[in-house]
């Protein structure tokens, strides 16, 4: 599997680092991949594992810290990675994309830059918009401020906050909640997206649509633990829908009992139109 590291801060900011191989270590001994003597950094630090089209972080145990998107990695435990992830290796930061055709040093360097910049974007067009806000005030609105936080409350119920494997947004009294994996297989990767659903959705009386389009494929424990955080949401006076579902995972959600009855909708728009 092919991937890159987009060095994300110092002199070297934006320097793609292409990666070809299954094992890539980085640390500052001589076996690794990548070796730097930047302080903070172990003589074997961290390794990246391709494994099934994916790709795994390993904290090798050394005295420094790992972190993917500012969450610490447990010594010795494997944490898989998405695209567009933030990974803090000692001092040292990296972003990691992914990428389907071969592509000239020239093109490569290119696509590491917009990478890198695509937030920057978003935060820029954002901020564009807030400020023709507070020098146009719409007469719907009391003053511009009114109209600014209108626009900021807007772009983040319909885009939602990305938070690990969630993508996690509101509209009205609904909680929406996006898998962003496509398979929910490896037990370490389970794991990790209920950890994630549990940290998110702990206040009571919450009205959630899990949103399943992204996944591919699933296994029994991973319905399992969807029909687990169901029962969880309604032992606290909440309800739990799904949407865009595929029809073969459907099938399998439908065996299990604790799923029976739980609403199942064919989009977002229809799901929020509904009462359940």
């Amino acid at each position: 599997m092919k991937y890159c590291l987009i060095v994300a801060n110092g002199k070297h900011q934006g320097m793609p680092i292409p990666v070809t191989i299954d094992l890539f270590m980085i640390g500052s001994g001589k076996m690794c991949q990548l070796r730097t003597k930047v302080e903070g950094i172990a003589e074997q630090h961290c390794a990246l594992v391709s494994r099934d089209k994916k790709v795994f972080i390993r904290d090798l145990g050394s005295a420094f810290t790992t972190k993917v998107n500012g969450e610490l990695i447990p010594d010795g435990e494997e944490w898989p990675l998405h695209a567009g992830d933030r990974i803090a290796v000692g001092p040292l930061e990296f972003m990691i994309q992914f990428t389907e055709k071969k592509l000239s040093k020239r093109d490569l360097d290119e696509w590491a830059l917009k990478c890198l910049d695509r937030n920057k974007e978003m935060e820029e067009s954002l901020s564009e918009r807030i400020e023709e806000s507070l020098n146009n005030v719409n007469r719907n609105y009391s003053d511009a401020a009114d109209a600014a936080n209108s626009i900021i409350e807007q772009l983040t119920i319909r885009r939602g906050v990305v938070k690990g494997r969630l993508r996690i947004g509101r509209e009205g009294d609904i909680t929406h909640v996006r898998v962003n994996d496509p398979y929910l297989v490896e037990d370490a990767e389970l794991a990790f997206v209920k950890k994630e659903l549990y940290d998110n959705l702990n206040t009571r009386n919450l009205r959630v649509l899990l949103d399943l389009k992204t996944v591919r494929k699933m296994t029994s424990m991973a319905a399992s633990i969807i029909a687990e955080l169901g029962r969880y949401l309604q032992r606290n006076g909440g309800r739990m829908a799904l949407c865009r579902l595929r029809p073969e995972l459907l099938d399998t959600l439908q065996d299990l009992p604790a799923l029976q009855g739980l609403p199942v909708f064919k989009d977002k728009a229809a799901a929020i139109r509904e009462k359940w």
